[in-house]
């Protein structure tokens, strides 16, 4: 048990999760960490109070089993940050079923998941504050990207629903959707694209930077700070709402 607030973070072993993880931690809370990759130890060395757990978030069992470790742990659950993703780059008709369901499970399956087994928790304390991670993806059509934007449009739809539903039990859910953002997951696009087009990393990258209002990515810890401010009292007025970190490519 605990008297600090809690976050629970998800996909939190690297990108916009690990900085989100540890902003959260800086900003006095215990976090409780999960991915389907090891968290790294200089990430929980950073941390005064946390717990970190390998798992799956499109693996009912694990969320279900976390979940109930963090409540026994900490005995509250203030905040959830759903972080974890994965992504697909192919033309639609190079993308299996399979390629399909992947991407569906874990972004949309799992964002669904932790709150499935979050919000008995949340309900029994009339509080709670949960922000997902939607992508300017959810807004504007990018090639190749069909059903990766299809599952981020979904998370910012599901966000709303949720926001409403929830209204009454004082639990507010927001979603953040960032632009290109210099995580291993962007990176991996790029590097695909570039052996696609047989054009240099870099010179790929340019131009995709382009796409962004002052012509570079974001670090990860810039989307954080969006992040954190939902979580807070500072946006206590603030629910259903989707927040564009994204230099302007959606006002283009």
């Amino acid at each position: 048990m605990t008297d600090k607030k809690v976050a629970i973070v998800n996909g939190a072993a690297s990108g916009i999760g690990k900085a989100a993880a540890l902003q959260f931690a800086r900003e006095g809370y215990a976090v409780a960490l999960f991915d389907i990759n090891p968290i790294p130890d200089d990430v929980i060395a950073e941390m005064d109070d946390c717990i970190a757990y390998q798992g799956d978030v499109a693996d009912e069992k694990s969320v279900a089993y976390f979940i109930e470790w963090v409540e026994e742990k900490y005995g509250r659950v203030d905040v959830l940050n759903c972080n974890a993703g994965v992504v697909v780059v192919k033309p639609l008709e190079d993308t299996d079923y399979e390629d399909f369901m992947r991407v569906a499970t874990v972004n949309l399956g799992g964002t669904f998941l932790f709150h499935k087994y979050v919000l008995p928790i949340m309900k029994r304390q009339k509080s709670g504050a949960i922000v997902n991670l939607g992508s300017v993806s959810g807004h504007v059509g990018q090639p190749q990207h069909a059903i990766y934007g299809a599952t981020k449009g979904a998370i910012i739809a599901f966000t709303r629903a949720a926001a409403w539903e929830l209204a009454e039990h004082n639990i507010r859910v927001n979603s953040v959707s960032p632009g290109s953002i210099d995580t291993p997951m962007l990176r991996g696009d790029i590097a695909l694209e570039s052996a696609r087009t047989n054009l240099p990393f870099e010179e790929v990258k340019r131009e995709r930077e382009k796409e962004q209002a002052f012509c570079r990515w974001a670090e990860p810890e810039e989307v954080a700070e969006v992040i954190c401010f939902l979580a807070s009292e500072k946006a206590s007025f603030v629910t259903g709402a989707d927040w564009l970190v994204d230099c302007g490519w959606v006002a283009k």
